[in-house]
């Protein structure tokens, strides 16, 4: 075999163990809920591109065209609809009659639950132990679970206020393609929030009452 013969063989070789990479990360894709957040994407890239082409109305149109497809497709799989949040939130675009509304929910949402989380820190309570004492209460004394949420609760308020930091200015200053990056950008932070969160408040401390 000469050296011709093996940089083919090597290159094939490559190609592949690509391939076979590739095909194992796409039969993976439904197990990691992969097309919901391809879902979730489609539609606000759809409206960005329409919005850049010929103005809100024809974001809006394409928009929901994506949604309304996608939710189709849902439907005869078996699917629960996801797109309806897209839908409504179109409804603001309509509204504001501009292309900065598709992103006004998500901003108006951040800056309460940063008010929400930072009022509770204030009072001396923790949002999040307030609703997983509802959701889940537990037995014993709550001092310690309630220094756990706490922290979980300062967290998060960080989290939505640098979300609004980031968000506001660019939502004032109409800068949609900018809006749309940063909102696209914030649902994976979102997500590497929800696990340690969930992690954190299952691993709570629990101190029994009368414990030493």
């Amino acid at each position: 075999m000469n050296s011709d013969d093996q940089r083919e063989l090597l290159a094939s070789s490559d190609v592949q163990r690509k391939r076979g990479a590739a095909g194992k990360i796409w039969e993976k894709l439904p197990a990691m809920h992969g097309p919901r957040h391809l879902d979730g994407a489609a539609s606000a890239i759809s409206f960005l591109i329409g919005y850049s082409v010929a103005g809100a109305e024809v974001g809006v149109f394409v928009a929901m065209l994506v949604a309304v497809v996608l939710g189709a497709v849902r439907l005869m799989r078996g699917d629960s609809v996801r797109a309806v949040a897209v839908l409504v939130i179109l409804v603001f675009v309509e509204i504001t009659a501009e292309g900065r509304g598709f992103y006004l929910p998500e901003v108006a949402w951040s800056v309460v639950m940063t008010v929400l989380f930072g009022a509770t820190l204030l009072t001396g309570a923790s949002l999040s132990f307030a609703v997983t004492r509802e959701v889940r209460p537990a037995p014993g004394d709550p001092t310690g679970r309630l220094r756990a949420h706490r922290r979980v609760t300062f967290a998060w308020f960080l989290f939505r206020a640098v979300h609004v930091a980031v968000m506001a200015p660019l939502h004032v200053a109409d800068k949609v393609v900018r809006d749309s990056f940063a909102s696209n950008f914030g649902n994976p932070a979102l997500a590497r929030m929800l696990a340690p969160t969930r992690l954190w408040v299952r691993d709570e401390p629990i101190v029994r009452a009368g414990a030493a």
